[in-house]
């Protein structure tokens, strides 16, 4: 769905409503300088799909499961790989922040921002929770506030000043610190199976190679053993809180479903045609179909923790499920990375 808007500068700004906020804000700072780019091939060249259970970094007082690269990596790769460069900014003053962002607001350049998603309060409460990592477009400076692209709406929205000066400076893991960031160096010609090689390559990379048992398919291994094994460890009340944890950054923080699985499916297929490769295809529809196990997994945990399946929905079977899926990626990203070897060639 799209909505058509106007910038500081008097620009027409079409929103696009996307399937992930970072993806989504990527998109549009690159739409909004004349290069048309979708979000899976973003998401895919900026090498976005990725596994990690971070025992060490807590959110409410439990771990947090990654199913995706650490944010800002996605449009900072893909913008790299394209041939782009953005300007970041941080800040340990708030009002600094609010300053530099009017500027450049005043000279008609829109810019992403990074926020804490609770002190939204154009989000309804039951949407608003402690996260560190959305990503938003802001448009231009209006009375009381600013006008708000967010990509996961239908709509451009309005937010107040107070609002966002405490969702871009929240504290906590991860903290924003008023990260904001925007095009510097354009280029509408990009080498695009270039960029979707080197993509592929630095992902299987991340996802097959990193020696550390908590990242990529060990860490799936990892996090399925300790599933597994939560009633006995923990008791059955807080091993559903923690299941509970795993499932929501799966499906709710993993935007689209199946911890990002069904977009990486969606730019295989996209670089499928890219190629000419059949073999990107079939790799497609593997990445949907584990996408649907991982669909499996999600129902099977909320079934445990609402003590809806009786004796077949068990902690062993849910982290059996994340097993079959370890064992499929594996084998996915490994004929990924023979596949990046011959297109290169």
């Amino acid at each position: 769905m799209t909505a058509s808007e106007i910038t500081s500068g008097g620009k027409p700004f079409v929103h696009y409503h996307a399937a992930h906020c970072e993806t989504g804000v990527a998109v549009a700072l690159f739409r909004d300088k004349g290069l048309e780019i979708s979000e899976p091939m973003i998401f895919g060249i900026g090498s976005g799909i990725f596994f990690g259970h971070l025992p060490f970094i807590k959110m409410v007082g439990l771990p947090i499961t990654a199913y995706r690269a650490q944010p800002a990596a996605i449009f900072r790769k893909s913008a790299k790989r394209l041939g782009w460069k953005f300007a970041t900014q941080r800040f340990r003053n708030a009002d600094k922040g609010m300053e530099e962002m009017r500027r450049l607001l005043k000279s008609g350049q829109i810019v992403g921002a990074t926020t804490n998603i609770y002190w939204l309060s154009y989000f309804p409460n039951r949407f608003r929770f402690q996260f560190n990592g959305h990503n938003i477009v802001i448009l231009r400076e209006i009375e009381g506030g600013f006008r708000v692209s967010d990509p996961v709406l239908e709509k451009p929205v309005d937010c107040s000043t107070e609002d966002l000066i405490r969702a871009r400076f929240a504290r906590g893991p991860l903290e924003p610190r008023g990260f904001m960031y925007y095009p510097s160096i354009i280029n509408l010609h990009p080498d695009l199976r270039g960029a979707c090689i080197r993509g592929i390559k630095d992902t299987c990379n991340m996802m097959l190679r990193i020696p550390l048992p908590i990242l990529g398919i060990r860490g799936i291994r990892y996090l399925a053993r300790k599933v597994i094994n939560l009633e006995k460890t923990h008791g059955f009340e807080e091993g559903c809180r923690q299941l509970g944890m795993i499932v929501r950054m799966q499906e709710e923080v993993g935007t689209g479903g199946a911890g990002f699985r069904y977009m990486y499916a969606a730019f295989l297929q996209e670089a499928a045609q890219l190629f000419g490769s059949a073999e990107l295809e079939e790799l497609s529809q593997e990445m949907t179909a584990i996408g649907d196990v991982w669909r499996e997994f999600a129902v099977t945990s909320a079934r445990i923790i609402k003590k809806r399946g009786g004796k077949e929905e068990t902690f062993a079977k849910a982290g059996g499920l994340m097993l079959i899926c370890a064992g499929r990626e594996e084998e996915l990203f490994k004929d990924l990375r023979d596949i990046a070897v011959k297109l290169k060639s």
